[in-house]
């Protein structure tokens, strides 16, 4: 377009031809004039930048059919076209968002003015104006993005404030992680099932399994209970002490084999599916006491690593729920059964004192206090081996030092004098990280047990097994009933044969003595023989040792 040399009218506001080419070209937003046919009459230099069409393909064409279009790249009704309003009433209209198409291909989201423009006599066409509203797209998405970040943030802290409370509200371990599962499934995920170790870390036994139902999570109970071995699958490595593990589409298929998994174990897996899991171990700072696992449907977005630390979380303060919950249970039955074990003995001690009292003349005095003597010699012991159990149990740390396992217990053999002959096999420089007073007190428990109960000879062996050092303890007696081979381990449990061979025993030298094998990253086990009971004691080697 050329500007005309004639502005006499224009003059006497203020316009010069000077300024008048400076609004033209310098305007930083698309003009266009619409003739009353509807056909663009001219456009400025910044309209054909922004639609990336020149001049000569805007001028004289309908800009309706040219330039309007939905967001998705439709046409749009003419009916529907508010800038066409503007043509046909002659009124002002302004449109907030709307698409034109440009010369490129692409769409490129514009607000519009559109007004009213005579030109001459009762000819009426339109001047539209019309901006990028490219940036402020940007600007409005990341602000959408960040809203939802938060909104996902807010709703995140909701539920661990939620989590907090549940496990904070029960002691009862199983009714605690039911609640918690009930509270993940639907909201982070679409099922979930927890599975917590045995006191031994040789069973596992699956607690609660809750699957997406509608908008609610329901139980499924027929998945639940022991399991018949530990198996090889995404948990494994988990409840063997491994951090959380996220499996994605790509891998979760040749993850989970139910083969190596065991039909129990595998049949959530082949039944509900999975996109996408998370498993995450039930842990304290001590120990590990099962895995939480967490799956997505393909209908849900894939986990990521901010949902692999979230569920971290939960499933560390779901640890440390099963860890007081497991503690408080433990200190019931400790005080319950420290009060019988206790009261037993004070209660005869204190009823010959007062026959002592009552009849001076029928009572030796000196029988009586040798008999009180001997009562206080095994109250004493009771409360050293209380001790002893306090501190494992608080975990109060230990001098550790290289201990050549073999020899000590070639030492502890060497000492004892009489009785059922013992029998030493052990292999030279098996050397474990432990504290020797501890280690000597655990060799002598198993020692003492196995000759109380031997008909004839003790046998002990000492190697190396699969990067571990073995102390075997067998005995040729009446052995010990499967049934039994784990309650022996319990504090004050003396089966009837113990009682019978040692009247006076606490029933606390196994407890310590597994105790002891724990703190020591070790595990303490009686195991199948032919005749009599075999213990196994096995700890990590100094050359290995996690």
């Amino acid at each position: 377009m050329t500007v005309g040399n004639d502005l006499e009218d224009w003059a006497r506001y203020g316009f010069s031809e000077g300024l008048v080419r400076a609004l033209f070209h310098g305007l930083r937003v698309g003009l266009y004039v619409v003739s009353p046919e509807g056909k663009i009459l001219m456009v400025n230099p910044y309209a054909e930048s922004l639609l990336d069409r020149p001049a000569r393909q805007l001028i004289g064409v309908d800009p309706h059919d040219l330039l309007h279009r939905n967001a998705d790249g439709s046409p749009v009704p003419r009916e529907d076209c508010q800038v066409l309003a503007a043509f046909a009433e002659g009124v002002y209209v302004r449109s907030e968002e709307a698409w034109f198409t440009r010369g490129s291909g692409g769409l490129i989201p514009v607000g519009v003015m559109a007004a009213p423009l005579p030109l001459g006599g009762e000819d009426m066409g339109s001047v539209v104006l019309f901006y990028d509203l490219s940036r402020h797209k940007a600007v409005e998405h990341k602000q959408a993005v960040a809203l939802a970040a938060l909104e996902k943030l807010a709703d995140r802290l909701s539920l661990m404030a939620e989590i907090s409370t549940v496990l904070a509200s029960t002691l009862k371990v199983d009714e605690a992680l039911r609640r918690l599962s009930r509270l993940v499934v639907p909201r982070l995920a679409d099922w979930a099932m927890i599975d917590l170790l045995g006191p031994g870390g040789d069973r596992v036994d699956r607690v609660a399994v809750v699957v997406k139902q509608g908008r609610d999570g329901v139980e499924c109970e027929r998945w639940e209970g022991p399991l018949a071995e530990i198996f090889q699958a995404p948990m494994a490595q988990v409840l063997r002490g491994g951090p959380a593990v996220l499996f994605g589409p790509a891998d979760l298929a040749g993850r989970i084999d139910p083969e190596e998994c065991g039909v129990q174990r595998s049949r959530p897996y082949e039944e509900l599916g999975a996109h996408s899991i998370i498993v995450a171990p039930l842990c304290t700072p001590r120990r590990v006491l099962g895995a939480l696992t967490l799956a997505r449907y393909e209908t849900s977005l894939a986990y990521d690593s901010a949902d692999l630390s979230l569920v971290s979380d939960i499933a560390s303060r779901a640890g440390l729920a099963v860890d007081n919950g497991d503690m408080f249970e433990e200190q019931r039955r400790f005080a319950s059964s420290t009060s019988h074990e206790l009261r037993t003995p004070l209660s005869g001690l204190r009823a010959r004192l007062e026959e002592a009292l009552l009849y001076p003349a029928d009572v030796d005095p000196h029988e009586t206090i040798r008999e009180a003597l001997a009562v206080t010699d095994r109250l004493e012991t009771i409360v050293d081996d209380l001790l002893v159990l306090a501190r494992l149990r608080a975990g109060e740390p230990a001098a550790y030092e290289p201990i050549d396992v073999g020899a000590l217990v070639v030492k502890e053999v060497a000492a004892m004098a009489g009785g059922v002959p013992v029998h030493v096999g052990a292999s030279r420089d098996v050397n474990v990280p432990g504290n020797r007073i501890q280690l000597i007190r655990v060799i002598d428990n198993l020692l003492v047990n196995a000759r109380r109960h031997a008909d004839k000879k003790v046998e002990v062996t000492v190697g190396r097994v699969d990067g571990s050092a073995v102390i075997t303890v067998c005995d040729d007696g009446a052995g010990i009933a499967p049934q039994h081979r784990e309650r022996v381990f319990e504090r004050f449990v003396r089966l009837e044969e113990g009682r019978r061979r040692e009247p006076g025993g606490s029933g606390l030298g196994l407890a310590i003595s597994r105790g002891i094998a724990h703190a020591h990253s070790g595990t303490l086990t009686i195991e199948d023989s032919p005749r009599g009971a075999r213990f196994v004691l096995r700890l990590p080697l100094a050359d290995g040792r996690p």
